[in-house]
């Protein structure tokens, strides 16, 4: 056995330089983040380590193995067969595999069953989903990657996205372990991390804006308090919001039970004149009122006071149990602001988590915050990429 570790920037470039030195057939092992820094350089660099490890012993009558055996029938047979819709295809994919059972010897014939039928199951579940959907055509879908791709679907990833990781996933999974859950999983949160950047507040100000009940106030309040408690900083509290007295009031508690100062802003003069005051905080929290991303009038009040106002980072605050087409028009809504990054909340009120990804890929702005509770300060995460897909796949878990 060949064990080998390696070091990448990111999870493609760590499976070119294995598949280059280890080959095809080399099993990931591991893969953890590390940070690197060198005694020239005042910077840390991210890495992701990845143990690979592959059987240097060389059988001289190798057995081929079932899926090769399968593949190799099915595609003499495919020569034959006239192009039909997708249904029928992988229909016709079921009854090759059906015959392999029938003329399927003694040896090895549990294990070879038991691949089969996985295979059968899979392809069942994929003419289930291609009756529901035609749009996505899954006979070219790689067997054992039906599962994981109604899988990714019904946790809200796109559809279409949610065919190309399967795709993906397939090239680089171990495929003796395909038809291990956690395994899969555990790969598909890496691949799908890739699709995520997250950005770390380095901007003084940070505003958060965004529609009404989306949980701006609460989100606020968790990141003074994580500010304040864990990072030890001096934070001051900006709120515009004197449309809703319950949240102004609500804010001004949190701010006083964590001895940090917090005032009210209603004009665009008041609010220079607070940033002023505050100028010698190491940070500082600005919440903002709630409006309808169809009310413009409304809109454009807040935007006048933010206009022109620099050292801002400005995070647009969604609610991941809206309708994936309602957070797109609220982003195009308040796409006005210069929108420096997104903060995904109500993650424990939505089975469909999926939508993150989504709006990632689709809004091309890093994430910087993930929130999934009402507990201050604890329900809230800094949106590093592979805690977000792993809680994507994994599913949020109350405590």
């Amino acid at each position: 056995m060949i064990v080998k570790t390696y070091r990448a920037r990111t999870m493609r470039e760590a499976l070119l330089k294995i598949k280059h030195d280890l080959g095809e057939d080399a099993v990931i092992v591991s893969t953890k983040k590390i940070t690197k820094s060198s005694i020239f350089s005042f910077f840390k660099k991210e890495l992701i380590e990845v143990t690979a490890a592959i059987d240097n012993k060389i059988d001289k009558k190798p057995q081929e193995s079932f899926k090769a055996v399968a593949k190799k029938y099915m595609s003499k047979e495919e020569k034959t067969i006239k192009k039909k819709p997708q249904t029928n295809e992988l229909e016709e994919r079921i009854k090759r595999l059906e015959k392999l059972v029938e003329n399927a010897g003694k040896e090895n014939i549990q294990r070879i069953v038991k691949d089969i039928k996985y295979d059968l199951n899979d392809l069942k579940s994929a003419i289930n989903y291609a009756k529901k959907d035609s749009d996505i055509d899954l006979s070219k879908l790689p067997l054992g990657m039906h599962k994981y791709f109604n899988y990714m679907c019904d946790i809200g990833i796109n559809k279409k996205y949610s065919l190309k990781l399967a795709v993906a996933l397939y090239k680089n999974i171990n495929k003796d372990r395909i038809s291990d859950d956690t395994y899969v999983k555990e790969y598909l949160s890496v691949v799908i991390s890739q699709f995520f950047k997250f950005n770390r507040l380095s901007k003084k100000a940070m505003v958060l804006v965004g529609p009404t009940g989306v949980g701006k106030t609460t989100t606020l309040a968790k990141l003074a308090a994580i500010y304040k408690l864990k990072f030890n900083k001096n934070i001051g509290i900006i709120t515009t919001d004197t449309y809703r007295i319950g949240a102004v009031d609500q804010l001004l508690s949190y701010a006083k039970i964590m001895d940090i100062p917090a005032v009210v802003s209603i004009t665009k003069e008041d609010f220079a004149h607070a940033l002023k005051d505050f100028s010698d905080m190491d940070n500082i929290f600005v919440d903002t009122v709630g409006r309808s991303p169809k009310d413009i009038k409304r809109l454009s009040e807040i935007f006048s006071l933010f206009n022109n106002t620099v050292n801002l980072n400005i995070s647009l605050v969604l609610a991941i149990n809206t309708k994936e087409e309602d957070c797109l028009d609220i982003y195009d809504r308040f796409s006005r602001l210069p929108i420096d990054d997104l903060i995904f909340t109500k993650i424990d009120e939505t089975n469909t988590p999926g939508t993150m990804l989504n709006m990632a890929v689709k809004l091309k702005k890093p994430v910087s915050y993930v929130s999934f509770g009402q507990d201050v300060p604890d329900d809230i995460m800094e949106a590093e990429p592979l805690k977000v897909s792993s809680l994507i796949i994994k599913g949020y878990k109350n405590g």
